[in-house]
């Protein structure tokens, strides 16, 4: 039997169990709205969460570094593609954040945490990480090699109890706790604060991946961390969700970004974005943190005031991600597929994405959709749930 005669049996296998996945096709702009597959449809899908994807300023600056700068950054950014766009963008970032904080640019959030993670840790190491952070998270703590503990999801007590263990065993090597702010498909929030007096406690270090929180909490959107008054050690955001752009970046001190200049893969061996790319994500930055940024914000929290009045919603009630749990494959994906019958897009989730028997709609909410859009979701999940 030939390679491709191997797959095909298991792609068929994936189909009867539900879990092959068969990608839809977007024509046009990312927005409230949008072509998907020849019919118009409202978008519940998408992490545009303050409708920056198409905004005329990101358009704009694009354009304009296109002009000036053509396309492609040509190189690695240790070659000759470390364009000035990429420099001014890291420089606007790290005076954003704050605290002292550097920032290095990578070209995705998977870039960035499997290229952060697996460039400070080693094996001899141990990296504490909850059970349900993002793919990207596990791949970078599986590449280090280091010692992996999976917490169960948000329990401090446990994860106590595991520094304490390893405290016990006078281990000597780094210690690194990582989780996700906000968590990408249950919507919850981490216990910021509790984490970061552990990590005090334990003389352990703190990374938090703020991909779905940077930008739409927190004091001119610099996340989770920032509204409860943390610095942890390591933050990786991204420009690909809030931000309405491309690319993601890790915030810390100098020497841990100026090790990732010669030690993260991801990024040492990566051609470096679209210098147009990182114009637009200045674009967005400065709206992010000015009065736009918080009109932007309010409007999303005013949203998601109206939709979480319905039942059956999972997530923090000022998270734009709205699990509503369906737990079986098949009748997830059913849902999905009636919904898109009645003009509405969300997408059904299931394993591997999210663990085995948890299979989910994932309601993702935007600052641009409207109040009556709103409704008629919610009007959806009333009738189907």
């Amino acid at each position: 039997m030939s390679l491709d005669e191997e797959i095909q049996l298991e792609l068929l296998e994936l189909e009867r169990v539900h879990r092959r996945r068969f990608p839809r096709t977007l024509a046009g702009a990312q927005a409230p709205e949008v072509d998907l597959d020849g019919q118009r449809v409202i978008n519940f899908a998408s992490n545009d969460y303050l409708g920056l994807a198409a905004h005329p300023a990101l358009v704009q600056a694009a354009k304009r570094s296109l002009d000036e700068n053509g396309f492609g950054a040509g190189a690695s950014r240790l070659v000759v593609g470390n364009h000035r766009e990429h420099v001014e963008l890291e420089h606007e970032l790290g005076d954003w954040m704050g605290e002292g904080r550097h920032v290095r640019l990578f070209s995705s959030g998977h870039a960035a945490n499997v290229g952060l993670l697996s460039a400070l840790l080693s094996p001899g190491d141990v990296v504490f990480s909850d059970e349900l952070n993002h793919a990207s998270i596990i791949d970078g703590c599986r590449l280090s090699r280091a010692s992996v503990v999976v917490y169960p999801h948000r329990d401090l007590v446990a994860l106590e109890d595991s520094l304490r263990q390893i405290r016990q065993t006078q281990h000597r090597g780094r210690q690194l706790i990582v989780t996700e702010s906000l968590f990408s498909m249950d919507g919850d929030l981490a216990d910021v604060s509790g984490l970061a007096r552990l990590a005090a406690d334990y003389n352990a270090s703190l990374m938090l991946d703020e991909a779905h929180a940077v930008g739409i909490l927190g004091p001119t959107g610099r996340g989770i961390a920032a509204s409860h008054g943390v610095v942890p050690d390591l933050l990786v955001g991204t420009l690909g969700k809030a931000f309405g752009a491309a690319g993601a970046f890790v915030a810390a001190t100098p020497g841990v970004v100026d090790w990732l200049w010669n030690r993260a893969r991801s990024f040492v061996f990566s051609t470096g974005l679209p210098p147009s790319t990182a114009a637009a994500g200045r674009a967005a930055l400065e709206i992010v943190r000015d009065v736009s940024g918080e009109t932007l914000r309010a409007r999303l929290q005013e949203n998601l005031r109206t939709l979480r009045i319905t039942p059956a919603l999972g997530g923090a009630a000022e998270s734009p991600i709205a699990p509503i749990l369906v737990n079986d494959d098949q009748r997830v994906m059913e849902l999905s597929r009636s919904w898109l019958d009645s003009k509405v897009f969300v997408q059904g989730i299931r394993y591997p994405t999210v663990p085995m028997g948890t299979a989910r709609l994932r309601v993702s909410v935007s600052a641009s959709h409207s109040i009556s859009q709103i409704r008629q979701l919610s009007e959806l999940v009333r009738r189907s749930t």
